[in-house]
């Protein structure tokens, strides 16, 4: 679970990580980032994705898999941003594109 308070929550921080963001992509997850202090990550799931069952799920998936691998990300702001393909995947295939973003941006320790 990822804490609130590693959680990119207010519209301005969004606004800056979006202006001033680097973005890398996978099929279904694209990633944008910015350094900083400490790490703090926002999600974003559009209703493209789905009605409100399934961009919750999709969510709840996303938030769990950056909770869990929390300690070895360095300093960032970054959101998160699911593709409408992201729907259906399970929590494997939407973790694995998490851990190669996050390595492609070098993010990881």
């Amino acid at each position: 679970m990822l804490n609130k308070a590693n959680r990119l929550n207010k519209h301005g921080s969004f606004s800056y990580v979006y202006r001033k963001g680097k973005r890398l992509s996978e099929t279904d997850v694209v990633l944008i980032f910015t350094p900083a202090r400490s790490v703090r990550v926002g999600f974003s799931v559009s209703n493209k994705v789905g009605k409100a069952v399934v961009r919750n799920k999709v969510k709840r998936r996303l938030r769990a898999s950056v909770g869990d691998r929390l300690s070895s990300i360095s300093g960032c702001q970054a959101i998160v941003v699911a593709n409408p393909s992201a729907a259906g995947k399970s929590y494997d295939v939407l973790d694995g594109e998490l851990v190669s973003l996050f390595t492609r941006a070098g993010l990881m320790k």
